[in-house]
């Protein structure tokens, strides 16, 4: 069967499927509306994810491109970044450490973009506006947060079984810069990594000074 959305096949032969509604800002009457069709298509558990996601447990087969097709039609282009591979901290308005000037929300729009753009791949993506990361991006593929002089990126960054922050390779940024930057890094990525090589591995490979000089050029 050809699955309209990313799923994951679990050993009691049911799925699970993720939605990110606008990077996990939700309002209450988003969280009924996503357990009114949780009811509908007999999903038996719900999950709020690390990354930000709702994830639906325990989906038939037959359920989920209607689970998904009714998702799509309930929240149209909220929908965004279904596969959840950028986290956004909260940002302006909603916590007292965001640095004022910087739109996380407003520049990980752009990122989207940069990724619809670019075949480079599971590229994980974290955007933050103040140097805390809550949105877990210093050990993400690419970390984009905030300072007192600007943006600054950082690459290589891995969550897995062995953790490592990324390697700071731009700062000082407008945005402008930053998304100029975040898009010649996909571009990197795209032309280097063998495979399905992961950026962290391909940085251990190149060195990140390969990185630095290429983004020099």
């Amino acid at each position: 069967m050809e699955f309209k959305t990313h799923v994951t096949l679990h050993k009691d032969g049911t799925y699970s499927l993720g939605v990110n509604l606008d990077y996990g800002f939700m309002s209450p009457d988003d969280m009924i509306k996503l357990a009114e069709l949780a009811k509908k298509h007999n999903v038996g558990e719900m999950m709020c994810t690390t990354a930000k996601k709702i994830s639906f447990y325990n989906v038939a087969e037959a359920d989920v491109n209607p689970l998904w097709d009714d998702i799509l039609a309930t929240f149209g282009d909220r929908v965004r970044n279904p596969k959840g591979k950028i986290i956004v901290c909260p940002g302006q308005g909603r916590c007292k450490f965001a640095m004022p000037g910087f739109e996380g929300h407003a520049l990980a729009d752009e990122i989207v973009k940069i990724t619809q753009a670019h075949n480079a791949g599971k590229i994980k993506v974290g955007v933050a506006t103040c140097p805390r990361c809550c949105s877990m991006a210093q050990v993400r593929d690419v970390a984009v947060y905030a300072s007192a002089k600007g943006w600054t990126i950082a690459v290589g960054g891995n969550g897995g079984s062995k953790p490592a922050t990324g390697t700071t390779v731009a700062s000082g940024l407008s945005d402008e810069e930053a998304l100029a930057v975040v898009d010649k890094i996909y571009t990197y990525i795209e032309e280097k990594k063998n495979g399905n090589e992961r950026t962290n591995r391909l940085i251990a490979r190149l060195g990140i000074d390969d990185l630095k000089a290429y983004l020099a050029e």
